[in-house]
């Protein structure tokens, strides 16, 4: 039978103009924040999952695709699943618009410095103020005051102040890069349909054509290397020579790319290794990131839960970090849903608090074709009923056999970096008391996009890489 690949890659940033319907994005990010919480507890529902993470933004992208050819009820479970259908026919030309504004852009969170040193004081003047958001600032750096206070009763540490000064004069402000590409390849032999192809413009994709059946081989190369180039080689290949085969008809593939630097870095030299306890009596040594300051942050008193804020450059993307008090992360995922979370994250407010938190580097890799049909969609993957009539004229109906996706993620010092593949603030030195957010036990995370709401990475971090050895050991 001839079937239908798809994989989906990524890394991100964005900016929305408010020319869009807003009640249509309202629409849009309520469907993807069900799905990503569907597509989550699907996952942990087996019991030997321990780290999570995935893409809601390009799993649903890779799908937008494949919905553009789908008919019947093949296209209704899918409208269902990922909520198409609650922006009534508006979907592909909301969630497209956006995916145009939002992508493939970069950001810096301020102008780069001068480092003509006649015009350092202006610009430190200039960075104070747009850094710190205060209109005045006694800036006395006297070894004996160790803190100032403005009239607006700001208080700060003046060393911390010229380091940050002199982190932007060294011409590397934090910044964002986000891209996403969409990008259909398809059997030489097969008649793509037109009007499939002018769809796919919504999302920027193309068709290219290769000969898979006489030449699987190069058809693979030309596949990787679109890969390797749309993750700026974070994955360089995907595919075997035995991925494809004679009865392969159509590869489609989304890239979603995310880089980007905090708001404020941690510094390194503040990171040293720590116990993270994957349970209450096992433990795996860690490298632990510290910082200080003013994060918007919470205390859900119901589930014994801490919630952080952690942005990013420019703030325009945010993780939000859900850490259990009490080891409790079941109890946590159990209450776990869309009215839920947004009020958790609703009760955030500024707070000086003291973050530790691991830095780690994660790689994913899953079969959609295992987890999509437990929410719904499963004529998608039957031969006798799936319906892509829409995609391209064959013989014998297509399929989809498989949706591969992998997601590799590095959070550090700078910053996160995240690709994934889908085949188919800052306040040093001050004496009062601060909250405690240390993340050393398991816990749950997620990158959204402030504007819109698009959680774009969902995650939970159940054990960091190391040895795993008894706590009584130490």
């Amino acid at each position: 039978m001839a079937s239908t690949l798809f994989y989906v890659l990524c890394l991100f940033i964005v900016d929305v103009a408010n020319t869009m319907d807003q009640d249509d994005i309202a629409k849009l990010s309520a469907s993807n924040l069900q799905f990503s919480i569907d597509f989550y507890k699907t996952l942990i529902a087996d019991p030997a999952t321990e780290n999570i993470m995935f893409s809601p933004v390009s799993i649903t992208a890779a799908m937008a695709v494949v919905h553009l050819g789908a008919k019947g009820q093949t296209a209704k479970q899918i409208e269902e699943v990922f909520g198409f259908n609650r922006l009534e026919g508006k979907f592909h030309s909301t969630f497209g618009e956006l995916h145009d504004q939002m992508f493939n852009k970069v950001q810096n969170s301020t102008k780069k410095i001068s480092k003509d040193s006649s015009n350092l004081e202006d610009d430190k003047k200039q960075i104070l103020s747009d850094s710190i958001n205060v209109k005045k600032t006694l800036f006395d750096s006297t070894a004996e005051n160790d803190t100032i206070e403005s009239p607006f009763h700001q208080r700060f540490d003046p060393d911390k102040m010229i380091d940050i000064f002199e982190f932007f004069v060294s011409g590397d402000p934090p910044s964002i890069t986000i891209t996403s590409s969409n990008r259909v390849f398809a059997n030489k032999h097969v008649e793509v349909l037109e009007d499939y192809q002018k769809a796919l413009k919504v999302y920027g994709a193309q068709v290219d054509l290769l000969d898979f059946a006489n030449n699987p081989q190069k058809s693979v190369e030309s596949i990787n290397n679109w890969i390797s180039e749309a993750t700026e080689s974070e994955i360089p290949a995907m595919l075997t020579t035995d991925s494809l085969n004679r009865d392969t008809q159509l590869v489609i593939a989304n890239a979603l790319s995310f880089r980007a630097d905090w708001h404020f870095r941690f510094s390194e030299e503040n990171t040293k290794p720590k116990d993270f306890y994957v349970t209450q009596h096992k433990v795996v040594k860690t490298p632990f990131m510290f910082r200080e300051g003013e994060f918007r942050y919470g205390f859900i008193e119901d589930i014994s839960l801490q919630i952080l804020e952690l942005p990013y450059a420019n703030k325009k993307y945010s993780m939000y970090v859900l850490l259990p008090e009490n080891f409790d992360l079941k109890k946590v995922e159990a209450n776990l849903n869309p009215d839920n979370l947004t009020r958790w994250i609703s009760q955030i407010s500024n707070t000086d608090v003291e973050v530790t938190i691991p830095k780690f580097i994660l790689e994913e890799s899953l079969d959609l074709v295992q987890v999509l049909p437990k929410l719904g969609v499963t004529d998608l993957f039957d031969g006798e009923k799936a319906d892509l009539s829409g995609q391209a004229k064959t013989d014998i109906p297509l399929f989809v056999d498989q949706i591969l996706t992998k997601t590799s993620f590095e959070m550090n010092e700078r910053g996160s970096m995240v690709t994934s593949a889908v085949m188919v603030g800052m306040d040093y030195g001050i004496p009062f008391s601060y909250k405690q957010f240390l993340a050393d036990h398991p816990f749950l995370w997620a990158i959204r996009h402030q504007q819109t709401g698009l959680v774009l990475f969902m995650g939970r971090i159940q054990r960091p890489d190391g040895d795993l050895t008894n706590h009584d050991e130490f």
